[in-house]
């Protein structure tokens, strides 16, 4: 990499904010932006990284290096800055070809389950021994962080499809976790995505399995010859006697001629498949089996993904990223295996283009839930389509036989609640974006009701 000081435009997001705690552990000078502030750029600003919210052009004289989110725009002012002054500027693929090319990288990637199978590849190294350094999208419990530059000369690393990111890794390992039609602002088909897969599948210089339950990740796995994982019984690595229930999920692997009962604190069959993923790819790489399933018993989850966010009042508060149908379907499983009294989906759809893609989708997936509250489209990256809200999806929640709410403003969705959920009840945040404020907002309003 360049010499000189590395600026990171869109530091506060997951994955750069992960990338930026590896660079400064590794002995990089940093400092980073980004539009917003919250606690990904204070606990950057704990380590003594300059971080700031908002554009300071001026900042990024005497920089060797600028890196951008991908998600970060050509006519931001640092970028343009950088480019007057002639200071190199990377994307954030570029920054990890860059990292995985100097150190042996495994990963996960999936349209579903990279964080949570990352995670878990992550824990069972350290539970065996090995100290790698890591780049995941939501902070491991237990460890409190995203990013980690271990002692092992391994990486363990999120391999994000969006923006192709995963097509500029170099990788000794890999888990494909699913291939469903996703980011349709960079895939016009589902075919081309499969094809970006199997490119990427067969990039990797090591081991790669697919889950042979997914008909997308099979298409992979047959057009490169994987190992597979699943409940399949033609898979390599075979799950079964999955039980899950308000504790956890247990099941039996089996492969490559032997077996072993594995049990994890988290809920639902998306979980135990996850896990199988993460077992398997580490026994494929050398690792011994007991010892990998031991660790993984370890977990403890990962930010947003399944996250309890307490009780107040009887009420039970969780928090989940997930945002495509598939994944709330598989969230809102695992919470009728744990939840008492009443589930109360709160969903907050994410992106224009995935919301018109999907709303039928996220109708049918969120009517699982006894009560479906929408909230308006979190944009991000994106300007509003008109015609394209919220009210789309519950729409089609509704034409799916749910009881369903529309509470545009998301700033009301904890007035909305505190008036209605009782003591039994489970509230589930669903979504990438800000809903994830809701139980903050939420909880002391229960407190004082009660």
């Amino acid at each position: 990499m360049p010499a000189g000081r590395i600026h990171i435009v869109g530091v506060g997001g997951a994955g750069m904010s992960a990338l930026a705690k590896l660079l400064d552990a590794r002995g990089s000078h940093l400092s980073g932006s980004d539009l917003r502030g919250g606690p990904s750029l204070d606990a950057l600003a704990d380590l003594d990284i300059p971080v700031w919210v908002g554009h300071h052009p001026e900042a990024i004289d005497g920089a060797g290096l600028v890196v951008a989110s991908s998600a970060v725009p050509d006519y931001d002012e640092e970028l343009e800055r950088a480019r007057a002054l002639g200071i190199e500027v990377w994307r954030r693929p570029q920054l990890l070809a860059a990292l995985t090319g100097e150190i042996p990288t495994i990963g996960a990637t999936g349209t579903h389950g990279k964080t949570t199978t990352t995670a878990l590849l992550v824990t069972a190294l350290r539970a065996i021994g090995e100290d790698p350094s890591f780049v995941v999208g939501g902070d491991l419990v237990g460890l409190g962080t995203n990013g980690h530059f271990g002692t092992s000369d391994l990486l363990v690393l999120e391999a994000d499809e969006a923006f192709r990111t995963f097509e500029s890794l170099r990788l000794r390992g890999l888990v494909i976790t699913n291939v469903e039609h996703e980011h349709v602002d960079h895939f016009g088909t589902a075919d081309e995505l499969v094809d970006a897969f199997i490119g990427v599948a067969r990039s990797v210089e090591g081991p790669v399995v697919s889950c042979r339950d997914d008909a997308g990740s099979r298409q992979v796995a047959e057009a490169v010859g994987t190992v597979t994982y699943g409940l399949d019984p033609e898979a390599d690595w075979r799950v079964s006697d999955v039980v899950t229930g308000p504790h956890g999920v247990s099941f039996l692997l089996e492969g490559r001629g032997r077996s072993a009962p594995v049990s994890l604190s988290q809920p639902g069959r998306h979980i135990a498949l996850d896990a199988a993923g993460a077992i398997a790819v580490l026994v494929e790489l050398g690792r011994d089996l007991e010892a990998v399933v031991d660790g993984v018993a370890k977990f403890r989850g990962v930010g947003r993904r399944w996250e309890n966010r307490g009780t107040v009042a009887g009420v039970s508060l969780y928090d989940d990223y997930a945002h495509h149908p598939t994944e709330v379907a598989a969230v809102l499983s695992a919470a009728r295996a744990v939840a008492g009294g009443r589930i109360w989906a709160v969903f907050q759809p994410h992106l224009y283009s995935r919301t018109e893609r999907f709303s039928e989708e996220f109708g049918e997936a969120l009517a699982e839930a006894d009560v479906v509250v929408v909230t308006d489209v979190f944009g991000a990256r994106e300007e509003p389509v008109p015609g394209i809200t919220g009210e789309l999806v519950a729409e089609a929640a509704r034409a799916a036989g749910a009881e369903v709410h529309y509470v545009p403003h998301r700033f009301e969705l904890a007035d909305f609640l505190a008036e209605r959920v009782g003591r039994g009840d489970l509230v589930l945040s669903l979504g990438a974006g800000d809903i994830t404020l809701l139980h903050t907002e939420l909880a002391p309003k229960l407190a004082t009701a009660s």
